[in-house]
């Protein structure tokens, strides 16, 4: 009996043994990461190079607009609707720009495409109800305008694309050798 006990110790303690020589008692290692795949040395496709300067030609003025635009806290007298008027204008003015460029995009891919997509159906939008301010704000007074502007200003601010342009390949970095996105993201 003595000597099947001494058996199963020694099978027991070999066994463990080799598990630690062969590493079993130890966490699996992690993997490693896997590298990012390397630039192309050629630089950007050609194709989203261009689609990508039409985009940022076409929607970088929406970025800005908002923070030359009169606020709703601007317009406090019957005077001050020229202010209210002349953002309008000029938010109209942008959003048909912008339109236009977007319209113009060619298709090359459909992350772009839906990038595109979107931002121009939240332009058009937009586009609606600016045109309806403009059209209303001579009749609405002081109160219409500053509802006006801050609804649009509100809109603009608030506004993140259903698409992320990083979520084009090779988007961000056509986007990065093109001038004109410096300001798009």
């Amino acid at each position: 009996m003595k000597s099947q006990t001494t058996a199963r110790i020694r099978v027991t303690v070999a066994l463990a043994v080799g598990c630690l020589l062969a590493g079993c008692a130890t966490n699996p290692a992690e993997p490693e990461p896997k590298p990012a795949p390397p630039p192309s040395p050629t630089g950007p496709d050609p194709a989203l190079l261009s689609w990508a300067g039409g985009y940022c030609g076409a929607v970088k003025d929406m970025r800005l607009i908002v923070y030359s635009m009169a606020k709703g806290y601007d317009i406090e007298t019957a005077a001050d609707l020229p202010k209210a008027e002349e953002s309008l204008k000029k938010l109209d003015t942008a959003l048909t720009a912008a339109i236009t460029g977007l319209e113009k995009l060619p298709k090359i891919a459909q992350n772009a495409d839906e990038l595109a997509a979107g931002e121009l159906a939240f332009y058009r939008k937009l586009h609606g109800k600016v045109t309806e301010f403009r059209t209303l704000l001579p009749r609405g007074g002081v109160e219409y305008a500053k509802a006006a502007l801050t609804l649009s200003g509100a809109d603009l601010v608030t506004h993140v694309p259903a698409v992320k342009t990083g979520d084009v390949p090779g988007l961000d970095q056509a986007m990065k050798a093109d001038k004109a996105c410096e300001l798009v993201g």
